[in-house]
């Protein structure tokens, strides 16, 4: 029945011509890659007016896949016609019964919207509404409820043709991935940092994944993290990175004969961060991002930020450090990342009873010359 989405973007549409027709193209790229990726075939992607037009006989499916392109805001899946009254108005009664009939309602309350999106087409929006209104109202048991309204008939008119739709499906709006840079996430087998990687992947960022090897376990358990991330990652090229930690076993045993087991926590977190800078100098990526929730944990307070940022030149974005644990899990579960962070993991056996809260960084410093054997600032 459909043959055509139509592919609604927000912030693009705020960018100057050339800009934005840069952004678009990205745009476009991806839900390519999406559609192809998916084995959803189409026969154009084309940018119109503000839109992004779709031509496929597979429209549904295509709409299930392309709510997770980033850069998009919503989606329709539409009946494209020529621009005549006669056709819009058999194609809207159409339309209206479909959805009645997966609706189950006998007499469902609707309304029209219409927007001339170019103006050759000879009569107004709120005239196409009002005939689109009363054909349907002449040919089938309904109400008009402009306000409470289960069903909303959408006449999009455009370059001698209307499209016309019943659903209007939100997706994730932001960025096309591939419009700001790369970055390098730190991804543990935890709730936050996948979360953390999927709001840098929203503002259009390439997010090239890291994991410290904590075992096999948990290793398995990341993967399957970063294979969910994957989804939303049409743009981006980026695949799982694993570090294996020089020494970590001798770091921590000379920490607890000093008796400074107390920045166990710290000192790990910082050399994850070294690790995390020599993988974004390799690649070009122009950050680091982490899971971190401001005084969700002892590594998370400021002072113990401070410690850790420092094991990097590069800006390290904490997307998270403003959330609080609630609404993260909420994020987890949209995404669905929550399930597979809370599956079974590798324990850790070195975590100190009672963490450094509000570490100091030159404790910490003179700590790192004795237990490493170099300044922590020597990169």
């Amino acid at each position: 029945m459909f043959n055509v989405v139509i592919v609604r973007y927000g912030e693009i549409g705020t960018k100057a011509r050339q800009t934005r027709r840069w952004f678009e193209n990205i745009l476009m790229n991806n839900i390519r890659e999406a559609l192809v990726s998916e084995g959803i075939e189409f026969k154009k992607v084309e940018a119109k007016h503000g839109r992004v037009l779709v031509r496929t006989n597979r429209a549904k499916e295509a709409v299930e896949v392309l709510q997770r392109v980033f850069g998009i805001v919503s989606l329709s899946p539409a009946m494209e016609v020529d621009a005549e009254m006669g056709k819009i108005n058999r194609t809207a009664l159409k339309l209206f019964r479909k959805k009645k009939r997966e609706l189950g309602i006998e007499k469902p309350k609707f309304r029209v919207t219409a927007r001339r999106i170019t103006k050759e087409f000879p009569l107004k929006s709120p005239e196409v509404q009002a005939k689109v209104g009363e054909y349907i109202l002449e040919n089938e048991e309904s109400e008009v409820d402009l306000h409470d309204y289960e069903v909303e008939v959408g006449v999009e008119l455009m370059e001698g043709k209307a499209y016309v739709f019943v659903d209007k499906v939100k997706a994730w709006g932001g960025l096309p991935i591939g419009t700001q840079g790369k970055v390098v996430a730190l991804l543990s087998g935890g709730i936050d940092s996948p979360v953390a990687a999927f709001l840098m992947m929203k503002r259009g960022v390439e997010v090239i994944p890291v994991h410290i090897y904590m075992g096999e376990k948990t290793l398995e358990k990341v993967r399957k993290i970063w294979n969910q991330l994957k989804k939303y990652g049409y743009g981006g090229k980026g695949e799982l990175i694993v570090v294996k930690p020089k020494d970590r076993e001798k770091i921590i045993q000379k920490l607890r004969e000093m008796k400074k087991d107390k920045y166990t926590c710290v000192l790990c977190k910082f050399n994850m961060v070294r690790s995390a800078d020599k993988v974004a100098r390799d690649f070009g990526a122009k950050g680091i991002v982490m899971g971190d929730s401001l005084g969700q944990v002892a590594s998370q307070t400021l002072e113990n930020m401070y410690i850790v940022s420092q094991a990097s030149d590069l800006p390290i974005y904490r997307p998270l450090i403003g959330m609080d644990k609630e609404e993260i899990v909420g994020m987890a579960k949209k995404i669905g990342t929550f399930e597979l962070s809370t599956l079974p993991e590798d324990e850790v056996d070195f975590i100190p009873r009672h963490p450094i809260i509000r570490g100091s960084w030159e404790e910490f410093r003179k700590l790192y010359r004795a237990v490493v054997g170099e300044d922590p600032r020597g990169r």
